[in-house]
């Protein structure tokens, strides 16, 4: 057999097992949101999110000190890395008062309109360019947003605001990651991430905290892991395989998430939000599949 078939083998096996970690990441994520709207009905946002930062910096600390020293702190966008950090830790406290208070399935179609923002914010801040075939599925995008919000009627939740908002926050904060990739290396953003986010949540944990029990730090410890579980995943499949070719398998978070909040939490979704869930869906499809032709980077759709 010759090199290159081996190679084209060796690719495709690659993409099929970073495909088989992606699907298991979104179970994972998934799992982590489900266990966080249990848990939030208990404890306050901001203890939850301390707690999760407290196992998320560590690991950063760990990781990143060990494979460049603490040179991984020299960075040359300190304030860049400040606002980064903020916004996640605002976009994470956002998206637990959204489980604690909405369906699963709804907060998680919201959030699906995310990659649509981000790329829409790219053009201001990035200075990239997009064509009215993109422009044109984030606005069919924004669409299948407003049926599931469904403003101006008499079952109009303004809670289905708070996710949409958080998911905007998410994608400021994606864009501004690829700000600062021009200028520090991934180990330093990824330490100042986790560092950032467990400083500020320092300051308001402790006005929120109330003493858990052994069930229940053992929860908020067990949705830390799960989040940083997650990321690993998909950390690992991105090194096997294409953001471009991964990317459209994140949406399948929304089937599992249906699935949990009907089992634990007797929530589905209904009609509005089902058909305004396949337009999100199929337009960040799209706007994947023009990126992708077009070769442009993509941006990962996680919220939590």
């Amino acid at each position: 057999m010759s090199e290159e078939k081996i190679g084209a083998r060796d690719d495709a096996e690659g993409t099929r097992s970073a495909m088989r970690i992606t699907l298991l990441s979104t179970g994972v994520f998934a799992s982590m949101d489900a266990l966080t709207k249990h848990v939030s009905l208990f404890y306050s946002a901001p203890q939850i999110i301390w707690i999760r930062y407290m196992v998320f910096a560590s690991y950063g600390l760990v990781v990143t000190i060990r494979r460049r020293g603490w040179r991984a702190f020299q960075s040359n966008a300190m304030t860049l890395q400040i606002c980064r950090g903020l916004l996640l830790a605002g976009e994470v406290s956002i998206f637990v008062i959204a489980f604690r208070n909405l369906p699963l399935a709804d907060v998680q179609a919201i959030a699906g309109i995310g990659p649509l923002v981000a790329t829409a914010l790219s053009v201001p801040i990035l200075g990239e360019k997009v064509g009215i075939r993109r422009w044109s599925a984030i606005g069919v995008g924004f669409i299948g947003l407003v049926i599931i919000i469904r403003p101006g009627f008499g079952i109009f939740d303004p809670m289905l605001l708070l996710p949409a908002f958080g998911i905007s926050i998410y994608a400021l904060y994606q864009v501004l990651t690829r700000v600062a990739a021009r200028h520090d290396h991934p180990d330093t953003t990824v330490l100042y991430t986790g560092v950032v986010g467990l400083v500020a949540m320092t300051m308001i944990g402790p006005f929120f905290w109330k003493t858990p029990d052994a069930t229940g730090i053992s929860l908020m410890l067990c949705i830390a892991v799960l989040g940083l579980s997650g990321h690993a995943l998909l950390i690992k499949a991105l090194a096997l395989a294409p953001a471009s070719v991964l990317q459209p398998l994140n949406y399948i978070t929304i089937v599992w998430v249906t699935i949990l909040g009907y089992v634990f939490y007797d929530d589905l979704p209904d009609m509005p939000t089902v058909v305004g869930a396949l337009i999100i869906v199929a337009s960040g499809l799209y706007t994947f599949h023009r990126e992708r032709v077009r070769g442009e980077p993509y941006t990962e759709s996680k919220t939590s």
